[in-house]
C-alpha cells in the first residue's frame, strides 16, 4: 500500500489538474515543472511561457499567502462540490497577474475581472 493522500494534497492536486484543463481550452499547453522551484505550473502559449502559482480551496475561503519571489500568475481555484462529490464544471478560476496580486481581496468583487476567458488569456500571454 502506499503512502495516504492528506485532504491539502488532493484539494490541491484537483485544483491545479484544473487550471491545466481550462487553459487547455483556450490552447494553452501546461504542466508541472521537473522539479517544484516555487511555480506550481509552467505554461505555454505561442512564444509566451508563464510561471503559475496555484492556490486552491474547497470551503470558498479565497486566501493566498506564502507565494514564491518569482511567478507571473496566481491562479486561484475555488472548488465547488459537497461531500467527495465535485463539480468540476461550476469550479471558478481565477487567473491574476502577479502585479495585481496585491490589488484583489477575496470577497469584494475584485476578482471577477479574472475569471478565467480567451480575453483574459490573450491579455496574460500576450507577446512582450
Amino acid at each position: 500500500m502506499g503512502n495516504s493522500i492528506t485532504e491539502n494534497i488532493k484539494t490541491g492536486t484537483v485544483g491545479e489538474l484544473l487550471v491545466q484543463i481550462r487553459l487547455l481550452q483556450y490552447e494553452v499547453q501546461a504542466a508541472p515543472p521537473l522539479k517544484d522551484s516555487g511555480n506550481d505550473l509552467i505554461a505555454v502559449c505561442g512564444e509566451s511561457f508563464r510561471g503559475i502559482q496555484v492556490k486552491t480551496t474547497a470551503s470558498g475561503n479565497l486566501h493566498w499567502n506564502n507565494l514564491p519571489e518569482h511567478y507571473h500568475i496566481l491562479a486561484l481555484v475555488n472548488l465547488i462540490g459537497e461531500d467527495d462529490n465535485l463539480h468540476l464544471d461550476q469550479s471558478i478560476v481565477y487567473l491574476v497577474p502577479m502585479k495585481e496580486v496585491n490589488n484583489v481581496k477575496p470577497n469584494d468583487g475584485s476578482l471577477d475581472k479574472f475569471i478565467i476567458c480567451q480575453d483574459l488569456i490573450n491579455e496574460l500571454f500576450a507577446n512582450n
